[in-house]
């Protein structure tokens, strides 16, 4: 009698185990998709148009430098796209701003993000997601950047770059379309660096999709 106690108490034990063990593996497996559908929404937002390689735009900065005296322009300019580099060109463009003078950005692919960050969703409240990505290459002068992705449209909508002088630079972008694609429509721009500080708005029109783009355009200048 005893000895069939005992099994049955070593029965129930095993079966409350493996009960917990379901549970866990359950929400282990939950939370795991979870995980794969807010990144499956980086993943589209890295890469809206597929098919668009290349444009051309106009673009208009309206800029402050905040200093002793503040300097307020406005200034026109070209954009030139050549998948996956972007290069802004601005004209007439005063000493005290000439870092806004060329803006060139790279646009990685998904894999290329995974590969140079750690990629960690912060938070996803329904309407946007947002992202910390770190990068794996210590010393690195750029220490995080946060990403907020649209969750209906997969577009970002929000990037907030954290430097290793303490500098931030932060744009939010706001689209528009232009046939089947979906490209900026203006970009607010704050700048904080150490004796520097620039808020900005840059507008975007007129645009080419798949327009001749010169590789060359996109050379530094020696």
């Amino acid at each position: 009698m005893r000895r069939l106690t005992r099994i049955s108490v070593l029965l129930s034990v095993a079966i409350s185990t493996m009960a917990v063990a379901s549970v866990a593996l359950k929400a282990d497996q939950t939370n795991q998709a979870a995980l794969t559908s807010s990144l499956d929404v980086l993943r589209r937002a890295a890469n809206p148009n597929p098919t668009l390689q290349s444009y051309t735009a106009s673009a208009a900065l309206s800029a402050t430098l905040h200093s002793t005296v503040p300097v307020s322009e406005t200034f026109n300019g070209t954009v030139y796209y050549l998948r996956p580099k972007r290069k802004i060109t601005f004209e007439n463009v005063p000493a005290p701003l000439t870092k806004f003078k060329d803006l060139t950005a790279t646009t990685p692919t998904y894999e290329q993000a995974v590969a140079e960050y750690t990629i960690t969703p912060m938070l996803d409240d329904g309407t946007v997601s947002t992202y910390l990505l770190v990068p794996k290459e210590p010393g690195a002068r750029v220490t995080k950047l946060i990403v907020s992705v649209d969750d209906k449209a997969a577009l970002i909508v929000r990037a907030v770059w954290t430097y290793s002088d303490g500098g931030t630079l932060c744009f939010d972008q706001t689209y528009q379309n232009v046939g089947v694609f979906h490209v900026p429509n203006s970009d607010v721009i704050s700048a904080r660096f150490p004796g520097y500080h620039v808020d900005g708005t840059i507008r975007f029109s007129h645009y080419q999709p798949n327009a001749p783009v010169d590789p060359s355009i996109f050379r530094k200048s020696p």
